[in-house]
This record gives structure tokens, sequence and C-alpha cells, in this order.
């Protein structure tokens, strides 16, 4: 590996992550509850776009925005265990499987009505349905759509998300909503994790809790579609008859699963726990800094307005189904 090839990028993001956490302790930005993987695409983008990025520093960024981020989804899983997702209950697990399904779907049907590319859909569906930008991501490696694709659907998330996680907790009181069922609400149907956290704490430490744990839970949907959508992109690109020999699911989705394994049967002192989540949020906000300093305005613009409104339709439709299933499951 040619370190010198790699320097300059990974040196730009590596300032781009640490001013990403300063900037995230800003009281004005701590008050908006916005996440360090937010502010390292807005302000990867921002540089981009304004001072400009050299030749020699686009292999360490894509370096970045690629293989760490597939690192950083893998220690995705020591946030999650087998014995939290029991704690949710079956009930709740068929909830997450139906609001998760329905919205992948009903994105990609309307993408189709509003003639909106089948990759950008299903890049705008996955981060909704599944934990924003995170899942953007790495379903955007198995389909290998265009940057300013992936840059847009993750926009969506991070713009709806936000809007939720502020309206919810007042809906909470306007509507006198029980706890139970504010946290499965919110928990399977507000986009990034940081977004659940911040909707859920805003009601009560429980609800934040419970919230939390809900989202997590609903992280794993990642595993079976980056599978399916292997299988299917495979399909469509072999020209020979088709086998499961030859489909190429994402690596780092079974390293992801292998760690949830790991985390609930083996025993991992709480402090050195605690440093592997850390250093997965700084995984994680790097490689979001990676895809804002490859993100060009100037792309954006061409991807128009109706995956906007994608986008708009799918976060009120993920919204009012999970309400609607948790009333009729009778889970709270």
């Amino acid at each position: 590996m040619n370190v010198k090839k790699y320097l300059n990028g990974v040196l730009v993001v590596g300032i781009t992550t640490i001013s990403s956490f300063f900037i995230q302790e800003i009281s004005f930005i701590e008050r908006l509850n916005f996440s360090s993987l937010i502010i390292a695409i807005l302000l990867g983008a921002l540089i981009k776009n304004t001072i400009g990025i050299n030749e020699s520093m686009k292999p360490g960024i894509k370096l970045c925005a690629k293989k760490v981020l597939r690192l950083a989804i893998i220690f995705l899983g020591f946030k999650l265990s087998i014995s939290q997702i029991t704690k949710i209950g079956p009930k709740a697990i068929i909830l997450i499987f139906i609001v998760c399904t329905s919205t992948m779907i009903f994105t990609k049907y309307l993408g189709k009505k509003f003639k909106i590319p089948e990759k950008r859909s299903i890049l705008i569906g996955s981060g909704i349905s599944i934990c924003g930008a995170s899942a953007v991501a790495a379903v955007n490696a198995v389909t290998k759509s265009d940057k300013k694709d992936a840059a847009f659907a993750i926009g969506i998330v991070t713009v709806f998300g936000t809007i939720f996680m502020f309206i919810y907790p007042i809906i909470f009181k306007i509507l006198d909503m029980s706890t139970s069922f504010y946290t499965l609400w919110t928990g399977s149907s507000i986009h990034e994790v940081a977004q659940v956290v911040a909707a859920g704490f805003a009601v009560s430490n429980d609800a934040g809790t419970y919230a939390t744990l809900v989202k997590l839970t609903r992280v794993l949907y990642i595993i079976p579609v980056t599978i399916y959508l292997s299988i299917k992109y495979m399909k469509e690109s072999n020209s020979e008859k088709f086998s499961l020999k030859n489909v190429s699911v994402p690596w780092f989705v079974f390293m992801f699963l292998a760690v949830v394994i790991i985390n609930s049967f083996i025993s991992i002192p709480s402090n050195v726990l605690t440093g592997l989540i850390d250093l997965d949020n700084y995984l994680m906000t790097a490689a979001m800094a990676g895809l804002g300093l490859e993100l060009s305005i100037s792309d954006m613009k061409k991807v128009g307005i109706k995956p906007l409104y994608l986008g708009t339709i799918a976060s009120l439709f993920i919204s009012i189904l999970s309400a609607v299933v948790i009333k009729l499951m009778g889970l709270a």
C-alpha cells in the first residue's frame, strides 16, 4: 500500500472529523442535537465547494468514504446484543419488519411513478427505513450509485429526521401519548440513531433508553436489505446463468452480524466496550467527512426536485404507518 498516495486526503478527513466534534460542542449546535456525523458531511461539503479539493487528496478521501465506512459499520455491532433485542419483545420486532419493509417497497414504487432512477429511490428508502446516513452508505456499497445520489439521500434523511426529532416531543405533549406508544413510534420511524436518542430523551430517560433500543434493533435490517440487493444486482448484471455462488454479499455485513453475536455471548469489560463504541463514532464521523468532501453541489442540483418530493412523502409514510401498526397490534 502506497501510504503517500493516501496521506493528504486522510489528513483532510482527519481535520474535518476533529473539527466536527469541536463544532458539536458549541452550545447552539448542542441545543439542535446535531450528531457529529451530520456536521462532518456538511463541513466536508462546505470545504469541497468553497476551498476545493486537489487531486492529491482524492485517493485518501475515497479511502475514508468507502473502506473506513465499512469498518465503522462493523463496529456498529458493539452497540447491539441479542439480549437487548429480546427485551423489546417479538411484537416490536414484527413492527420493525412491517414498517421497514413497507417503507422500502413504497419508496421504490413511488420513485418509479415519479420516474426517478431506481438506485436513487432505493438509497432514499434505505435511509428513511433503516438508520439514515449509515444505511445509505451501506446500501450504496452494494448498488454502486452515483455519489450525488448517496449525498442527496443523506441530505433528505438529515432534513426530515431533524424535523421529526423536534416535532415528535411536541406531538407527544399535545396528544398526551402514552410513553410506551411514543418510544415505539420514535424508534421505528425517525431516521438517524442520534435523532431518535434526542427525541426519546426529550420526553424522559426511560423513553430515551427504550426508543434507542428499538432503533438499534432496526439497524439490523441493514443485513437482509444488503443481501437482497446484492442478489438482485448480481442477477441483473450477470448475463450467464445465475448462481448463488456468484453473489458478492458485502463482507462487512456479515462482520457486523458477527460483532453483534460476539457482543451477545462474550462479556466485554464496560470500559473496553465504551472505548469500542467511541471508536466507532470516530470512524463513522470520518467516513461521513469523506462523503462530504466528495460531494459537489453542482452534481446535487442535477438530481432535481422530484427526489425531494419522494423523501417528503416517504418520511410521512413511515411516521403514519408506524403509528397505525402500533395501534393495530395493540402494542401501546
